[in-house]
């Protein structure tokens, strides 16, 4: 995986797989998400940055035969993965292109609500993505983002290679021009794109011993490895020790994880 790569996780098979495993995580609080906004049978949905599963089927369920679902991803392998989901569950109403988040070369004004699920917290220049979506939506159509801020990802007891692993984390992320932080943002971006009426729900949640997303950290640093260690941020052996000081750290059953901070917002074009 090239070092210049856009986007903070990279597109590895095993970054592919995680994504796959998060939409059946987040599956329940992204249906009452969409509950929340009130989507509605025969809508023309878009969503960006789809991976190889994301939000399709809960879309496709929910804009119905009389509806469609458009995914647009980046990753040519991702693209391929979600038009193999989608053939498998015979979403019909549901098609996958291959295109920029930024430009993604769609229609204006076309859909009823565009949609984004952890892609802004990992790319830079999220506020292109907003306009675009922004741009994408019909009048009265509605632009929801679900988005992560690394605040609250903490663990108790602390442990010093938790904090260096994550101070690597955020000087890599700052050197890329990502905001590790952007959860908080993403009411203003709304505003900042034109949205009115913009509505804020957050999430927040513990991990515990036996939660999937316990070790959602390690995943994530695991997947930057060779990258952080390329650019000189962290050596391989205090990297190495630094990753089993962690998970014996989760492995411990009293060890308190919390989540990132999910903040969800939307709001409505004029």
């Amino acid at each position: 995986m090239p070092h210049d790569d856009q986007y903070f996780l990279g597109h590895s098979i095993v970054e592919q797989r995680r994504l796959q495993q998060q939409a059946e995580e987040l599956a329940e609080e992204s249906a009452q998400f969409f509950d929340r906004i009130g989507l509605a049978p025969g809508s023309r949905v878009v969503e960006i940055g789809c991976g190889p599963q994301g939000c399709l089927e809960l879309l496709s369920n929910r804009v119905g035969p009389t509806g469609s679902v458009v995914g647009v991803e980046l990753s040519d392998h991702a693209v391929q993965l979600a038009r193999s989901f989608l053939s498998e569950r015979r979403l019909d109403n549901v098609e996958v292109r291959q295109g920029n988040a930024a430009e993604t070369g769609l229609p204006r004004e076309a859909f009823d609500l565009a949609t984004a699920r952890l892609v802004l917290v990992n790319i830079p220049e999220p506020e292109k993505i907003v306009s675009e979506m922004a741009a994408l939506v019909t009048p009265g159509g509605v632009v929801a983002l679900h988005e992560a801020d690394w605040i609250a990802h903490v663990c108790d007891p602390p442990l010093p290679a938790w904090d260096r692993l994550r101070q690597v984390l955020d000087n890599y992320a700052e050197a890329k021009g990502m905001d590790l932080y952007v959860g908080r943002r993403i009411p203003r971006l709304l505003r900042n794109a034109g949205l009115i009426e913009v509505q804020v729900n957050p999430l927040i949640h513990i991990y515990g011993p036996d939660h999937t997303r316990r070790p959602i950290f390690l995943n994530f640093v695991n997947n930057l490895r060779d990258r952080i260690v390329a650019e000189g941020l962290i050596s391989q052996g205090e990297f190495a020790e630094s990753i089993a000081s962690v998970e014996r750290h989760l492995g411990e059953p009293e060890t308190l994880v919390v989540s990132h901070l999910f903040i969800q917002a939307w709001g409505r074009k004029p």
